[in-house]
């Protein structure tokens, strides 16, 4: 049995439907890397190691398949999905986009007790050194503003690019943060607070920057394995 797919088995997703577990588990070894880009999943390997018959498999990779998460066909099955550079850059521009709507819809109005809590995140952040958890520490900070809006348009389509820029960090290229993008947090926490237009605008444009960069990192990576 293939390896990565044992591997599954640790990181379980518990569910009342055997289908449920078996999606929920799969998409979170996509998101992780345990399962790269490429692996083929096998649906009796899939029924051995989850003690599942077939058809709670395949109904975990239709679901899967209709979020574009695997490639299936009736003669080499299933797949992870092999992402463009088109696809990684598109999603982390609109991501950008999204999040720093999510701040413009906030300023002078951010809810009270959201503060301690992006607090809390900050200095967090502030004391974190390892790249993984920083990730996951920036991907907090924006997932609570976009839920702070209450916007759920906003927020669909946050939880759908946020999965993608988390496959993107875990499969292509992770990001590299700043000591101080902590501090960008707060600087841009504070501005919203204070309705200071000006001053969040300043901190976007940081941030977008920081993502350019990100973005051109991630054309090279691909440039230099010849994907495209």
């Amino acid at each position: 049995m293939d390896p990565r797919i044992q591997g599954l088995l640790s990181c379980i997703v518990k569910k009342k439907q055997a289908s449920d577990t078996l999606y929920y588990t799969i998409r979170e070894g996509i998101a992780t890397g345990l399962l790269p880009m490429g692996t083929r999943l096998r649906e009796e390997e899939l029924a051995e190691a989850f003690d599942v018959s077939r058809t709670p498999v395949r109904e975990a990779m239709k679901k899967l398949e209709l979020e574009q998460l695997i490639d299936s066909t009736s003669t080499n099955g299933s797949i992870v999905r092999i992402l463009t550079v088109d696809e990684c850059l598109d999603t982390l521009e609109v991501l950008e986009l999204v999040r720093a709507s999510a701040c413009n819809l906030l300023v002078g109005r951010i809810p009270r007790a959201l503060l301690m809590v992006l607090e809390q995140n900050t200095r967090k952040g502030e004391k974190i050194t390892d790249s993984i958890r920083q990730y996951e520490n920036n991907a907090e900070f924006h997932d609570l503003l976009v839920r702070a809006t209450g916007n759920n348009v906003l927020i669909r389509f946050s939880d759908q690019l946020a999965f993608s820029e988390r496959m993107i960090n875990n499969t292509v290229l992770p990001v590299c943060y700043a000591p101080d993008y902590a501090e960008h947090h707060r600087a841009l926490v504070r501005a919203i607070v204070e309705n200071d237009t000006e001053g969040v605008q300043r901190e976007l444009q940081h941030s977008q920057e920081k993502v350019e960069l990100y973005m051109r990192r991630i054309a090279g990576a691909f440039l230099d394995t010849g994907e495209s």
